[in-house]
């Protein structure tokens, strides 16, 4: 492989959209020499190969690696997932996590896309969706080992710039929706019509409402913890009848500070 464009996320940013997209267009892609390896192929290959005791890369793998002028690869959880969060980093392990996978991978010339949102509305998404995976904690227990106040995207993006040895496209996520087609077009440095999204819950699933996160909390009271995502996945497919409430766990205070270390991560990043 002569270039590998990596896709990571991060997470709640609209990630499953585009990988649909990109799945959807693979003929197009490969008629453009730009060979995309889908989510399932890229976990059982080589995300789920990181941190394991002994790694075992598929034949695939290689032939993907082997065969490909130009791979193009997007999976949020090559950073990390999205159990509880600690310290000031919403990925603890992307350092290592990454530099697995790009020895996994072994492709020198890489080309990484991040994209980065208010890190509110983030860290809300990123709780919504530990529920659909993990065992249940409140929100105030998910959060209560990591400093908030002090979040900023800046020490993720250095990180993904050291390991990658080359700086990352970052691209804000206020701003994909502003002409998405142009976007795909950054990404995948081609220009082709893009196929649109499957029309799936998994992939238009978002924040849940205060009225829902109130129910999971009844349930978790009561019910086996099993039953709190079994519920959520219910609550995914259907819509709500009742008025819907924002989920907004953090202070009046606490947001507008958010917003303002925001702002200087994008000045910073040269984004604003």
């Amino acid at each position: 492989m002569e270039k590998l464009i990596l896709h990571l996320g991060v997470h709640k940013t609209a990630t499953t959209h585009f990988q649909s997209r990109f799945w959807n267009s693979r003929e197009k892609l490969a008629k453009k020499e730009v060979s995309y390896l889908g989510l399932n192929e890229t976990r059982a290959f080589f995300t789920s190969q990181i941190g394991a005791k002994k790694k075992e890369i598929k034949a695939e793998a290689k032939l993907f690696v082997k065969a490909a002028k130009c791979g193009l690869i997007s999976d949020e959880n090559i950073l990390g997932g999205t159990d509880k969060p600690k310290g000031t980093s919403a990925y603890k392990d992307a350092e290592g996590r990454l530099g697995q996978f790009l020895d996994l991978v072994g492709v020198d010339r890489i080309e990484t896309h991040v994209t980065i949102r208010d890190p509110e509305a983030y860290l809300i998404s990123r709780y919504c969706e530990y529920l659909r995976h993990y065992p249940y904690l409140n929100i105030g227990e998910y959060f209560d080992e990591m400093f908030v106040r002090d979040f900023s995207w800046v020490p993720l993006i250095e990180i993904i710039k050291k390991v990658t040895s080359s700086e990352p496209v970052v691209t804000t996520f206020e701003s994909i929706f502003e002409n998405e087609e142009e976007y795909l077009k950054k990404v995948t440095g081609v220009d082709l019509e893009f196929e649109p999204a499957s029309v799936s819950h998994s992939v238009k699933r978002s924040k849940i409402s205060q009225e829902a996160y109130d129910i999971l909390s009844l349930v978790a009271e009561h019910y086996p913890g099993h039953m709190v995502r079994k519920v959520l996945d219910t609550i995914d497919r259907n819509r709500q009848l009742s008025k819907s409430s924002p989920l907004k766990p953090f202070s009046k205070s606490l947001s507008e500070h958010l917003k303002e270390r925001y702002e200087k991560d994008k000045e910073v990043l040269g984004l604003a």
